[in-house]
Parts: structure tokens; C-alpha cells; sequence
């Protein structure tokens, strides 16, 4: 009896027998062999190559990963293989050195380092009639951080779809029809966004839906990828990060995503002429991988780059050239291997001017204003403008201090707006602490405002944060019953005493402070000029005491005293 049995997939089950023998590599693309037999086994573990440092990230990376469970399948595995020429002519030791429109594949944090906005995209032809694909456009914020959307595509053509029918009683294949052709894509969307947590580190996250489509099979898998990036200095940065976080299937599977460690080190010399990168990479299921790449720029306009990657059962050498022509950057790397060799094209197209430049521009536009609102009195939208200038610029120490005082004045003064007397002198008083150059000059200023009223509980709390801060030994307090000795009586009858005491310098000191806060305080400046007068120096002497007699032409004692003078 004939009866058509099946509808099968010959190359795809050729295909799944070979992968008992070869299986994709996680090395842009090439085939890695495997163990024939099972008695046959690879060698376990690696030697890594000296690093740059951070041998204790190293430690925790390793051990993180030898507690990983193990995972029968590896979907997504393309989106190992790479992107960018660039990246991939250094053999792909890239998590850290990515400053281009890549990072949005290789490191979601290394977004940061763009300064402009990019466009970028891939072509790789691998084997047979099978091509990868990568875009990506990057476009960098003043004060959000930059953001990525990015396309990556394995595309494979020419799947013959037959048909065989088979004798029931025999099993003897009787008839083999071919219906046709199919494709295999896979295909990852994604979005990346990087943010600088300070002047040192920045952090990135990638969200990414990976679909595979088989002829009418299909499925798809959402994850998350998180990285951060440490900037040491100018010259030398690493990078630690983990793939397919909150992996998510769904369709005709019910393999997982492989969970993989990253840590990368880039090192740059004589100016940036001369670039390293070195990663190591272990996923669920698979050996530790690990890659080394340099970048050499002959010069301004012309790169030569190498590469080696692998596992203790394969590895790859790879070479790779750079031209940039301004705005536009050609890129081609070539990967050998023992099975066969891989070409990639890239071009990478830069657009906009600096974001640097623009960024510091709004940065100081953001202070301008802050500082504005701020002088006159309006302590809450000053604040909000230095919130958003310190967002725009994380690691500016500066304004963060001014932040951080300014936020403690408001808690109790949110506004000291207006010409009277008690809000000026709030206000310079609230200036010169947040300035914090001269605290004893705040407190003074604040406890005149005090002064003048003294019933202000809120104005007295901020008076004493400033004491505390200052380091002040007697806190100002509430005046108890109805007469009040203001700060300038005290500072009146220390001036006086020290002129009876011959302590002249002292007794100008504390005029000088009154008039500090009263310019045109008569008392202050008779005492000033009889301070000079008594230390023989009558002209200085005279001067102050014409002033006097400016402000108030009836002060008889004042003029007696110029008599004497002339």
C-alpha cells in the first residue's frame, strides 16, 4: 500500500544531523567543530590572556558564571556574531571600546560616548546563500542620555519543501516531489538607551524582540540586556554586563534565551592612535569565550585593525580597514577561519554638530537661569533649573554642592523674594551660604534678617543650620520678652569696648561688620574714624568722618572732630 507519509525539510534534516558534529559559534558566523564521538571531549577551560586590570570584576564574573544552568538550546545565537566592521575587525573585543553608532549591539552604555548622531549599517555574506544584516541609528540628548533603535538579520534563501511518499509494508521510498522553496530569517529588533550616572560611570539597558520564522514556523523571544561602563581615566575603561535578562518566549518553542556575562577592557595610547580591547564572554551551555583586538590609525583618515577570538575548540584571526572621509567612515573586515573565511561592509554616517558643544551650552544656559531666578528671591525655580543642570551634567561637583545647600536652605525659606529689608537680607544671607565661600558672612547677614524679625521661626531653623554648619558654638535663640538685642547692638557695644580697651584693630572689625550690613550706619562709622584717629593715621581718620557728616549734616560731636583734624 502507498501512503504519503511525511512532508519533510531535506536540507533542514541534513542540517540538524550536522549539528551533532558542527554547531553555530557565538565567532561572527563561522562553524565550530565538535567531537565526533561522545568519548571525545574538548578540552574544559581556557588560559586568558593577561588583563588590563579589574582582576576582582574578572573573579566575580567567572564565579557568577560557573552557577549557571545549564541550557539545551541556544536560540538567538546569531546575535553573537556581531555587527559593525569595525567592531568585528578587532575580533570583536568591543564591549568596551564601542564609541559609535555599534554600541547600540555591543554595549547599550557606550551610547554614551557618542557625540553626535549616527547612522550605521552592516552587510556580511556567510555561508551558503546566507547574509547578515545590521542598522542601527543612535541619536544622543543634551540632558536624557542617548537612545539607539537597531535591526539585526540572519537571512538564509533556497530551502527546497518536498515531498516522499513510502511503501507502508516495505518502508522502500516510492516517490520524492518537490513543492517548492522556503526561507529561514531571524531577525532582532531592539532599543538601547545609555545615561552617565556620573563623570566616571555610565549605565545602558537594551530592550530586544528576536524572531525566527521557518517556512509556516515561527516564534519569538523578548529580553532585556544591561550594562555599565567605567571610564578610569582618558586612556583606560572596562565594561561588565549581562545579556538576555527577563528572557520571555513565545510560538513553537520552548527554548530560553542563553543568559551570557560580558566583561570588557579597552586601553588607548598616543592620543588615541593606538587602541586594545579585550572581552570575555561565557553564556548558558556554551565555553568561555574570549577576544582580543587592536586599532591602529595611520593616520587621520586611515585604520589597520586585528583580531583573534575563540573557545578552547575554535578560534578565528581577524584583519580589518578604516576610512574616513568627513561625515562618512567605509569600514571592511575579513575573519579566516579553518572552515572558511567571512567578508563584512559597513558605512557609518555621522550627522549634527557636537553634542559636547551643544550640551555645554544648555548646561550653562541651565546655571544662567537658575542663578537668575535665584538672586531675585525664587528659590523653588532656581532649584528646578540646577536639578536640570546637574541631570544634563551628573559628574559638574559644583552643582551639585550648590544643589545640595540650596536644597537644605528651602526646606525652611522656599522664597525671600521682594525689596524690604528682612527678604534682601534673606537673600544674601541664603546667597552667600549657598556660594560657601564665607559662612561667618552668612551667619551675620541672617541673624541681622533675625533681628529685624524676630518671630520668624523658619528664618531662625535656617539661621541655625548655618550656625551648625559654620561651626558656631552658641546657637542664635529666640528672644524672650519685649525688648530685643539685635545683632547690631552686640556688635555696637564690641566696638565701643575695644576702643575703650585700645584694641583698635578689633574695634574696626566690628564696625566694619555692622557696615557690611548697613553701609550707612552713623554709630559704625564714628567708631571707625575714631579708631584711626587714635592709631595716628588722621587722614584715613578724616575721610571716614566726612562720610558722616554726609549722611547726617547735624552730628555736631562729628564735626568737632574734623575741626580737630584741620
Amino acid at each position: 500500500m502507498k501512503r504519503n507519509l511525511v512532508i519533510a525539510f531535506a536540507p533542514l534534516g541534513i542540517w540538524a544531523s550536522l549539528k551533532r558534529v558542527i554547531r553555530f559559534s557565538p565567532v561572527a558566523g563561522f562553524l565550530e567543530e565538535r567531537p565526533k564521538a561522545e568519548g571525545l571531549r574538548l578540552k574544559r577551560g581556557s588560559v586568558l590572556p593577561p588583563s588590563f586590570g579589574l582582576y576582582p570584576l574578572a573573579f566575580i564574573l567567572f564565579c557568577a558564571s560557573s552557577l549557571l544552568a545549564q541550557s539545551g538550546g541556544q536560540p538567538g545565537q546569531f546575535m553573537s556574531y556581531g555587527a559593525g566592521a569595525r567592531g568585528l575587525g578587532m575580533g570583536g573585543a568591543f564591549f568596551a571600546v564601542a564609541d559609535d553608532a555599534s554600541a547600540s549591539y555591543w554595549n547599550p552604555a557606550a551610547l554614551t560616548l557618542l557625540e553626535r548622531k549616527e547612522f550605521s549599517a552592516m552587510q556580511a555574506s556567510m555561508f551558503a546563500d546566507t547574509t547578515l544584516n545590521f542598522f542601527t541609528y543612535a541619536h544622543p540628548t543634551t540632558t536624557k542620555g542617548t537612545w539607539a533603535v537597531s535591526m539585526t538579520q540572519l537571512k538564509s534563501v533556497g530551502f527546497e519543501k518536498i515531498s516522499i511518499s513510502v511503501n507502508s509494508d516495505t518502508q522502500d521510498i516510492i516517490d520524492i516531489k518537490t513543492l517548492g522553496t522556503f526561507d529561514s530569517v531571524e531577525r532582532a529588533l531592539a532599543f538601547s538607551w545609555g545615561r552617565d550616572v556620573s563623570d566616571k560611570l555610565a549605565f545602558g539597558i537594551m530592550a530586544k524582540n528576536i524572531t525566527r520564522t521557518l517556512d509556516t514556523s515561527a516564534d519569538s523571544f523578548n529580553a532585556i540586556d544591561i550594562a555599565m561602563l567605567q571610564k578610569f581615566s582618558r586612556t583606560y575603561r572596562a565594561a561588565i554586563g549581562v545579556q538576555n535578562v527577563f528572557s520571555m518566549a513565545s510560538g513553537d518553542t520552548e527554548d530560553k534565551l542563553p543568559l551570557t556575562l560580558k566583561l570588557g577592557q579597552a586601553l588607548s595610547l598616543f592620543k588615541g592612535n593606538l587602541l586594545f580591547g579585550f572581552d570575555v564572554l561565557k553564556s548558558q551551555g556554551a565555553d568561555t569565550n574570549w577576544r582580543f583586538g587592536g586599532e591602529y590609525w595611520l593616520m587621520y583618515w586611515a585604520a589597520l585593525r586585528f583580531g583573534v577570538m575563540g573557545t578552547p575548540g575554535i578560534q578565528e584571526a581577524d584583519f580589518g580597514l578604516g576610512i574616513k572621509y568627513k561625515n562618512l567612515g567605509f569600514d571592511v573586515a575579513q575573519g579566516v577561519h579553518a572552515l572558511g573565511t567571512t567578508t563584512r561592509f559597513s558605512v557609518t554616517m555621522r550627522m549634527g554638530a557636537s553634542n559636547k558643544g551643544k550640551h555645554d551650552r544648555e548646561v550653562r544656559e541651565l546655571i544662567r537661569q537658575a542663578l537668575q531666578y535665584f538672586k531675585s528671591g525664587y528659590f523653588g525655580r532656581a532649584i528646578e533649573k540646577l536639578r536640570s543642570a546637574m541631570d544634563a551634567d551628573p559628574g559638574n561637583a559644583e552643582i551639585r554642592r550648590m544643589v545640595t545647600r540650596l536644597q537644605g536652605a528651602i526646606d525652611y525659606v522656599p522664597d525671600a523674594t521682594g525689596g524690604e529689608e528682612v527678604p534682601t537680607l534673606t537673600r544674601r544671607g541664603i546667597i552667600s551660604y549657598v556660594d560657601g565661600k564665607e559662612l561667618r558672612s552668612s551667619v551675620n547677614v541672617l541673624r541681622h534678617a533675625f533681628n529685624k524679625d524676630p518671630r520668624n521661626d523658619r528664618l531662625l531653623s535656617l539661621l541655625n543650620m548655618v550656625e551648625r554648619e559654620a561651626g558656631v558654638s552658641e546657637l542664635t535663640r529666640k528672644p524672650e520678652g519685649p525688648e530685643i538685642f539685635t545683632y547690631i547692638d552686640q556688635r555696637t557695644y564690641d566696638a565701643r569696648q575695644a576702643v575703650y580697651d585700645g584694641k583698635y584693630d578689633l574695634a574696626m572689625k566690628r564696625a566694619q561688620d555692622i557696615l557690611d550690613l548697613e553701609p550707612n550706619n552713623e554709630t559704625a562709622l564714628e567708631i571707625m574714624g575714631s579708631s584711626f584717629y587714635l592709631m595716628d593715621q588722621k587722614e584715613k581718620a578724616k575721610v571716614i568722618w566726612e562720610k558722616v557728616v554726609e549722611i547726617n549734616p547735624n552730628n555736631s560731636m562729628v564735626k568737632n572732630f574734623l575741626k580737630q583734624v584741620k
